[in-house]
């Protein structure tokens, strides 16, 4: 029965680990030169729930940060390419199965101990970080961080996961050819 405890004790900890890894894509136009770009500006941020003042300021000292590590200048004007980003929310629900009851006695096919189903709703955040090419407003590539948002994070805590999102989205920028 102890056995069984650490087993089910480990099963949540590995569950929890997994829950709190970003999730990273990235697409790009293959057909683009991205040698030719080193300037950016940003494009216009629509306002919504998710994407307040205090959540895009973060995001934009981060991508800036790491555009700037990379070389890329902001100017004001014609820019090589405009950065836009998207911020939403959706609502999740996680289910794990715990595997069939054990124990030492049996009653009618049922058993004791552990087992069942459980299930958790999490707000899962996702983080798109968009290129556009300033010459024919076409999108040249495209990074995307999704992950699960912790409601009760304070501002420090946020800053370093908006951070450490748009650093992994940013890995792979500009593509390698």
């Amino acid at each position: 029965m102890q056995f069984l405890k650490v087993v089910v004790c480990f099963g949540v900890v590995l569950f929890a680990a997994s829950c709190t890894q970003i999730l990273v894509t990235h697409d790009y136009n293959k057909d683009v030169n991205f040698i030719g770009f080193k300037t950016y500006g940003w494009h216009a941020i629509e306002r919504s729930i998710e994407m307040n003042d205090l959540v895009i300021n973060r995001v934009k000292e981060a991508v800036n940060r790491e555009l700037q590590f990379r070389g890329f200048s902001l100017v004001p004007e014609k820019p090589d390419l405009f950065i836009a980003i998207h911020i939403s929310t959706r609502q999740k629900i996680a289910v794990t199965d715990w595997g069939y009851a054990t124990g030492s006695s049996w009653r009618r096919g049922y058993g004791s101990g552990f087992g069942g189903v459980s299930a958790r709703n999490y707000d899962e955040g996702i983080l798109m970080i968009d290129m556009v090419d300033a010459a024919d407003n076409e999108l040249v590539w495209r990074g995307t961080a999704t992950d699960i948002v912790d409601p009760d994070m304070s501002p420090g805590e946020r800053t370093q996961e908006i951070n450490k999102a748009v650093a992994l989205i940013m890995q792979e920028f500009p593509p390698a050819l």
